[in-house]
């Protein structure tokens, strides 16, 4: 029966664009790449080769955290092109702490309610802090819902004079210009 393959995890380090091996000695793994017979690192990491399988990797020094199915997160709404809103995902309830680099996410208009809801700006406008939870993960930009009831907008402010509005009932409410907004709030709004 065939040995286990020896993966040999090296305290070299390697930056993008570096030279970590030639084909001869090894078959490009992840994070690497094949230039006139080189190999390649895409990426500041560690290099780790499997002796036995012929492969050389690198490793990133600190892997990406994405936010798993179902997680629930806050996200400032960038960009709304209908029927598809942009975030920048800036806190993941759970870890109970902010990212460092905000994620990008995005929301469609279809993931927003359970009953129809014809355009985005009905329900969150640009600038909007949402709380959410993630639908899909495996990839950027995360996809995200606000469907359910403590799901929603948690913080808005006047489009006209950019003061914070407060919770007014189901609707928000700009004390400056006297003005109210519905917007699909969650019970959390923090005004």
């Amino acid at each position: 029966m065939g040995e286990k393959g020896r993966e040999g995890k090296s305290e070299k380090l390697t930056i993008p664009g570096e030279t970590i091996a030639v084909i001869e000695e090894f078959f490009a793994g992840d994070n690497t790449y094949l230039m006139n017979g080189d190999i390649i690192s895409k990426i500041l990491g560690r290099i780790i080769a499997d002796i036995n399988k012929r492969i050389i990797k690198v490793e990133p020094l600190k892997r990406l955290y994405l936010p798993e199915v179902n997680e629930v997160v806050y996200g400032r709404v960038v960009t709304i092109r209908d029927p598809i809103a942009f975030l920048d995902v800036i806190y993941v309830e759970n870890r109970n702490k902010p990212l460092l680099k905000p994620l990008s996410g995005i929301l469609h208009v279809n993931n927003v309610s359970s009953s129809y809801v014809k355009s985005l700006y009905e329900v969150i406008g640009y600038g909007d802090v949402v709380r959410a939870w993630v639908m899909e993960s495996r990839t950027l930009p995360l996809e995200l819902s606000i469907k359910g009831r403590e799901f929603g907008v948690i913080f808005s402010n006047c489009p006209y004079c950019m003061t914070p509005l407060k919770k007014r009932g189901f609707n928000l409410f700009c004390n400056k210009c006297k003005k109210s907004f519905k917007k699909k709030v969650s019970p959390k709004y923090l005004l």
